[in-house]
């Protein structure tokens, strides 16, 4: 059997700790974005490149992106955690038979 070095592990752990933490990081910034989405359509458009025929049918479609946009956000950071949750309880059930 083959012994691991106890400097491999805590480096692992370390990195481990620095991708969770910037996936913490990524997760707030994309919160904070979607949660400043404003699909009301009184105030003035700026660019000339977007045309929409009335101002209901582009909330509605502004609404319809910005729901996807939040099932995407749940979606991707429940797999995330989710998947990082399952890895470190299998690493400790795995530590704890040996």
């Amino acid at each position: 059997m083959i012994r691991q070095n106890k400097n491999f592990v805590n480096l692992k752990m370390v990195v481990f700790i620095a991708i969770y933490a910037s996936l913490i990081a990524f997760s707030l910034a994309w919160y904070h974005t979607l949660t400043n989405i404003n699909c009301d359509l009184t105030q003035p458009i700026s660019s000339n490149s977007v045309k929409a025929d009335s101002s209901e049918g582009a909330a509605q479609n502004c609404s319809e992106q910005l729901h996807f946009h939040w099932i995407k956000f749940y979606g991707i950071n429940g797999l995330i955690y989710g998947a990082s949750l399952f890895a470190f309880v299998t690493s400790i059930r795995k530590s704890n038979k040996s």
